[in-house]
């Protein structure tokens, strides 16, 4: 029971750190000019995807599912077309976000850390409390934005945020996942 709710966590952390890396990464290399090309093409695949859910609704039975799938469809249109329509809100959102995740990428690192870490009878389990602390004040910090008129400074604090997040997974998941089996 133990190890299947493990395999499921390892597997969910490592998807995660990849993300989070490849997130960081990028926003460390992409040029400010491209930002509100960003905007607009998320605009419009978030367009598409509104599309896609009216046309299945069409088809479909009618059930509450699919009035539940109607409803966030036409949400995801209405926010794709003020991706289109309001100039600056991709970048205000990418801030808003990107200061979210780490507070809560924080909240369960320190759950993870307490429950499993802890348990595991690891040394060095203390780290992660410290880590995820850092990381609840990285995302304080850049949910507050204190340099929001440098666009390129609010994208390196961002990637920067991004990449910490993915070392600190990597690291929980280090500590957490048990490589060996103990012998009976």
């Amino acid at each position: 029971m133990l190890f299947n709710s493990l395999d499921k966590l390892k597997r969910t952390m490592v998807m995660m750190i990849i993300f989070l890396l490849f997130a960081g990464l990028t926003m460390f290399v992409i040029p400010v000019s491209y930002i509100p090309i960003l905007g607009k093409a998320l605009g419009f695949f978030f367009v598409i995807f509104s599309i896609l859910r009216i046309l299945d609704f069409i088809s479909s039975k009618k059930a509450l599912a699919n009035y539940i799938g109607l409803t966030l469809g036409l949400l995801v249109g209405f926010f794709g077309i003020l991706l289109f329509a309001v100039d600056g809100l991709f970048f205000t959102l990418l801030n808003w976000l990107t200061g979210t995740l780490p507070i809560l990428l924080g909240l369960v690192g320190l759950y993870h850390a307490l429950t499993h870490a802890r348990r595991s009878g690891r040394k060095g389990w203390w780290a992660l409390i410290i880590l995820n602390c850092l990381l609840l004040l990285f995302g304080t910090i850049v949910f507050i934005n204190p340099w929001a008129y440098d666009p390129r400074a609010v994208l390196q604090v961002i990637g920067g945020t991004l990449f910490y997040s993915a070392v600190v997974y990597m690291i929980c998941l280090l500590l957490i996942w048990p490589f060996r089996q103990q012998k009976e």
